[in-house]
């Protein structure tokens, strides 16, 4: 770990970190509801958020999933920006509101063709104002994950959604925007933050090195962290400026930013 660009962005005048969640502060899991963040990541981002501007989760699973496993104490920004969390409620993006309707009828009709497919170990995930199929635990994942594409780009093409991949996993939006580079910059001009440091494991993320990206051409201090696994994404892995391994290399990383803060 490079200690000098960790120390250079904990004592900058007002820091913000970012963090994803799945495979960042919790081991990948077969069934994605039985993640559960890794020992001592909740009780390090209650410090970061004492002493940083912003300490927050911005991940693609549901806030209120998150709100059960982090506590009320830490931002939270689930399903890409679409829910936050605040004083322990999940909220709705004003962008994502109009579409709760017509996701709860594309998730009915989503879980009937599911069933009619038979595919064994695909999974449905409701996230409310999103769908994921999961073919992590499926038997014949080459055999699912072309069952589950296909069944995707129906309901999309028919309800006029948006289709995006992830590791393992494929997700149906409403035609809105919202996703982590989006929570980034918001955040980060609310703020008038300085640094910014995002940490995340998944081509899903890239997105947020954009948000650095762009932040760093008008001056911030930013750097970009890769958690690195079997499964991390090569591009990934080549846009970051520190590589951890795994979570708990995250842990290790947050507990060092607690340290120099002090």
């Amino acid at each position: 770990m490079d200690s000098s660009i960790v120390t250079r962005f904990a004592r900058s005048r007002r820091p913000g970190v970012f963090l994803d969640f799945d495979g960042t502060l919790s081991e990948i899991v077969e069934v994605p509801w039985k993640a559960r963040p890794v020992a001592g990541a909740r009780e390090l981002l209650e410090s970061l958020g004492e002493r940083f501007t912003v300490a927050a989760v911005v991940s693609g699973r549901s806030a209120r999933q998150l709100l059960e496993w982090l506590g009320p104490d830490i931002e939270v920004w689930g399903v890409h920006g679409a829910e936050r969390t605040q004083g322990g409620e999940v909220l709705l993006s004003d962008r994502a509101e109009p579409y709760s309707e017509l996701m709860a009828r594309v998730r009915s009709e989503a879980r009937r063709r599911l069933d009619e497919l038979a595919v064994d170990g695909a999974l449905l995930e409701d996230k409310g104002v999103v769908l994921n199929l999961h073919y992590r635990t499926a038997l014949d994942r080459g055999r699912a994950e072309r069952e589950l594409l296909a069944l995707a780009e129906e309901l999309s093409d028919e309800y006029g959604l948006v289709l995006a991949r992830g590791r393992l996993t494929i997700e149906l939006r409403p035609p809105v925007e919202f996703s982590k580079q989006d929570v980034i910059c918001e955040r980060a001009t609310a703020e008038d933050l300085d640094a910014i440091m995002f940490i995340g494991d998944d081509i899903v993320d890239l997105p947020a090195f954009d948000a650095l990206d762009e932040l760093a051409r008008d001056g911030s201090f930013t750097v970009r962290v890769a958690v690195r696994s079997d499964e991390s994404p090569p591009e990934l892995l080549e846009r970051a400026d520190l590589v951890v391994e795994g979570p708990l290399g995250v842990v290790e990383l947050l507990d060092h930013l607690v340290s120099v803060a002090e």
